[in-house]
């Protein structure tokens, strides 16, 4: 037996979402549902929920240091290599 949900979603990301399922050939109904039987087969998220960490910062310095070590490192490979 089929029954009805309703709930609050962002108009923009029902807009994108519209458009997306009518690229895939679906409705947001079809989509919902396919997400809700994965739901209940993983008995819980069907995706990974994480928070995302904020990328590490690096300084141009560090970057060239570590580019020049590799490149010394490399070099000296190739001297050894040369032999």
């Amino acid at each position: 037996m089929d029954t009805n949900m309703t709930f609050r979603i962002d108009s923009e990301v029902k807009a994108q979402m519209n458009a997306i399922c009518n690229q895939l050939g679906m409705t947001a109904s079809t989509a919902f549902n396919i997400f809700a039987n994965a739901f209940v087969r993983a008995k819980g998220m069907p995706f990974a929920v994480t928070i995302a960490e904020e990328p590490a910062v690096i300084s141009r310095e560090k970057m060239l240091a570590d580019a020049d070590q590799l490149l010394t490192e490399f070099a000296s490979d190739y001297e050894r290599m040369a032999k």
